[in-house]
């Protein structure tokens, strides 16, 4: 309570306004005693490895019959290890479940199905790409830092990736080949931004390489204009195996023009610390968060706005901090998409807004920032054969969607 924030508070304590928002941190949700507005409210204090929701007897939503939502009293949420839920989902285990489970599981699900009492279906993601490269422009080696900073060393890998290799061996041929951008269900949609510099051209790849004056040695492998061997190190949060296996194929077709790719999984943490104080060299991660958006909506992703985007760490701290730490961008097309995101703010019209995501959009797609893969890869959904009112076609996204959030989670029940 604002009584108890302001008794913790005085000298040698944190301040009032500190302890406050502690307790009130509704992102955390982990604070029993906090009043909410939710359908259901945490009745577990953590540390803990098992947290339940139960009923929020003064929600306000009411069903088309004047019942009182939700339909549902208790939400029980089990902690575990990311590597197990596909198979504790698949025992049976969960009455709801995506989060950690990938479309590599799915064939193991579908046969679990009858057996445990559940269904499988297959959302849209709404990721602008499943799985994206990320050359840090902020590195503190010299020579790595300026090859990753021309652009035709990042188109050279780009053009290096056979994505239809990619697609059939770990996707069955579901997925889209493309660069990390916008998708077909955003009006924002252009064919050219998901399809530049992602042709496997071995020739054309070889070629820039060349141009770059990046010789190959007597093994065939390339090596940096200083002398040492071409070899990327590429970090990923080592959560899924699923990063794993695109790179194993990644790493054929770049050492076809002499590049050696070597995979180093780490802990998320402790590769976002890595990135930020400019030792990774190129890391791993999904694309877009937003996939699907409109102009009226902020293209701050596409902009040098936070110290957690991967390509560009200190230039996003520069504009956290106002300048005061990080690195002013010091790329022409980087200070044109902050320049951009700037003109977005404060643009007066829907059509104006819409300008300046196309130009964000084109400059992104014809410089290969982050060089995307593949997207539109089906995301799994378990769903209890009993638990209803859950679509059967959706799209799996944080923003916009809440993952499930969108579909009102207050409205699923279970029949007898």
């Amino acid at each position: 309570s604002p009584k108890t924030a302001a008794e913790n508070s005085g000298p040698g304590k944190r301040g009032w306004a500190a302890v406050h928002n502690r307790l009130d941190n509704m992102y955390q949700n982990d604070n029993p005693d906090l009043p909410t507005l939710e359908p259901w409210q945490m009745s577990t204090r953590p540390p803990s490895d098992r947290f339940v929701a139960v009923r929020n007897p003064y929600y306000h939503r009411v069903d088309t019959a004047g019942r009182q939502l939700p339909y549902i009293d208790r939400v029980v949420m089990a902690v575990a290890d990311g590597k197990l839920i596909p198979a504790k989902a698949g025992a049976g285990e969960s009455d709801l479940q995506a989060r950690d489970v990938q479309f590599a599981n799915y064939t193991f699900l579908k046969q679990s199905e009858k057996r445990n009492h559940f269904r499988t279906l297959l959302w849209r993601s709404g990721l602008g790409s499943q799985f994206t490269l990320f050359p840090n422009l902020n590195i503190k080696d010299a020579a790595w830092r300026r090859l990753f900073r021309d652009a035709r060393f990042r188109h050279a890998l780009s053009m290096a990736i056979d994505r239809a290799l990619v697609n059939q061996v770990l996707y069955f041929g579901l997925a889209t080949e493309a660069n990390n951008t916008v998708l077909p269900e955003s009006p924002l949609y252009r064919k050219a931004y998901q399809e530049r510099w992602t042709r496997y051209d071995r020739k054309a790849a070889d070629r820039l390489l060349d141009e770059l004056g990046l010789a190959r040695g007597g093994d065939g492998m390339r090596t940096l204009p200083d002398g040492r061997p071409m070899e990327i190190i590429v970090e990923t949060a080592g959560e899924s195996t699923e990063q794993t296996d695109v790179l194993s194929l990644i790493r054929e077709t770049w050492a076809e023009v002499g590049i050696k790719l070597f995979a180093k999984p780490l802990q998320r943490e402790l590769l976002r610390k890595r990135v930020f104080s400019g030792q990774t060299m190129i890391s791993v991660w999904t694309g877009l968060e937003n996939g699907v958006p409109t102009a009226d909506m902020s293209p701050d992703e596409l902009a040098p706005t936070s110290e957690l985007q991967l390509q560009w760490p200190k230039f996003g701290q520069f504009h956290e901090t106002g300048g005061k730490m990080g690195e002013a961008p010091d790329m022409p097309e980087v200070i044109e998409l902050k320049t951009l995101n700037d003109a977005w703010h404060v643009a007066g019209t829907t059509a104006e807004r819409e300008k300046i995501w196309h130009r964000m959009l084109d400059i992104h797609a014809e410089q290969q920032f982050n060089i995307g893969v593949v997207c539109g890869v089906p995301q799994p959904v378990i769903m209890r054969a009993t638990l209803m009112n859950v679509p059967e076609k959706g799209t799996y996204n944080f923003d916009p969607g809440a993952f499930f959030g969108i579909y009102r989670p207050d409205t699923f029940w279970f029949k007898q």
